[in-house]
């Protein structure tokens, strides 16, 4: 065949098909990507969330307010496909003045049931603590949460998987804290078990049970206690939005307990209204502390250099708020939270905190 006439019909069909491809791809969206194998795959992920915080306050000796504008969190993180059955994430903070690391893990997946991981991440504690910054609801996490069940993130192994209803999580970590032990021995170890069961009680409606147990053998170490158990249920139907929590805290002869209540609904597709309600009381006369965000940082809670108000043995807050999305993980949040702390060094703390916060991840 002549060189010129192959020529005219190898240019025709390419012609053609680019015309056929930008056809299909014009009505049908369809797309052809070669097959790359065992390509490795990769996403950054990030969060940003700027806060404004006020709170007026008062005790038995002295009155007074504070406020803040500030950078809670931000955070810049890389994670990947290497295989189909091997992952990994790395995730770092990078508040002004301080950079670290918040994650960094490999998990091997031999099915839902059972991913093996290890690395540097929070153990799995309670329902309130292991929901990410940018989905809670409130500005801040409740003061039972954070006295409690609030370990920071450890080196350490772990499994985890669900099995249909049934979901999972046994690890043990190191339970070292370079700000918490203050004995001068090393903590082994901390072991983590959690579960729950999940279920669709009908369409739109579902009920979560789950429960948490940790455990060291140095209670000064990074968990606070020589044993940690929460309980919780989550229970979302339609628009509405129920979770309580118990927590319970272990020292010695010495209790730490309490529980949230927080119900929550959406008014409409961008506007949810969200309350809570707290109770936390210690057998040590020091044992829960004031919220750290905002109420530690008044003068009212310092007497003089020696002693310093924040500390007592029973507490109680209502968080009142209201969050506005702009997208499922970009919204504007508003809140108002009143508390008591009983019997500090200064008698009763009372405090007016007020809250309004911007969150964003991508």
């Amino acid at each position: 065949m002549n060189t010129n006439i192959m020529k005219s019909l190898t240019g025709a069909a390419i012609v053609g098909a680019t015309i056929l491809t930008g056809n299909l791809q014009a009505e049908d969206n369809v797309m052809v990507i070669p097959d790359k194998g065992d390509a490795i795959k990769l996403k950054a992920t990030g969060r940003a969330q700027f806060q404004f915080g006020y709170v007026d306050q008062d005790n038995d000796v002295n009155s007074g307010d504070w406020s803040t504008m500030e950078v809670r969190r931000a955070r810049i993180g890389l994670s990947g496909t290497f295989s189909d059955n091997i992952k990994g994430k790395v995730e770092g903070n990078f508040v002004p003045g301080s950079v670290s690391v918040r994650s960094a893990y490999v998990s091997w997946a031999k099915s839902d049931a059972f991913n093996l991981t290890g690395g540097y991440d929070k153990p799995v504690s309670s329902l309130e603590e292991n929901t990410s910054s940018a989905s809670i609801l409130t500005v801040e996490r409740s003061n039972v949460n954070n006295t409690i069940a609030a370990p920071g993130e450890s080196v350490g192994l772990w499994a985890d998987g669900e099995m249909g209803p049934l979901f999972y999580h046994v690890g043990l970590y190191n339970g070292e804290s370079s700000t918490r032990n203050s004995s001068g021995e090393e903590a082994e170890y901390m072991f983590n078990a959690h579960g729950g069961l999940s279920f669709e009680l009908s369409e739109g409606t579902e009920l979560t049970v789950q429960a948490a147990y940790l455990q060291t053998d140095d209670p000064n170490a990074e968990l606070g206690y020589e044993d940690v158990t929460t309980a919780a249920i989550h229970f979302e139907a339609g628009p509405f939005d129920l979770r309580a929590e118990y927590f319970m805290g272990t020292d010695g002869d010495e209790d730490t307990d309490g529980f949230y209540i927080m119900p929550s609904m959406k008014l409409s597709d961008s506007l949810e209204a969200v309350a809570r309600y707290e109770v936390a009381e210690s057998d040590s006369g020091s044992g829960i502390r004031a919220q750290s965000r905002y109420a530690r940082r008044t003068d009212v809670v310092v007497i003089d250099e020696d002693t310093t108000a924040d500390r007592g043995d029973e507490f109680s807050a209502i968080y009142l708020g209201m969050n506005y999305y702009l997208q499922k993980y970009n919204k504007i949040m508003v809140g108002v939270e009143f508390s008591e702390l009983e019997n500090t060094e200064a008698g009763k703390l009372e405090s007016t905190s007020v809250f309004g916060a911007y969150r964003v991840r991508f």
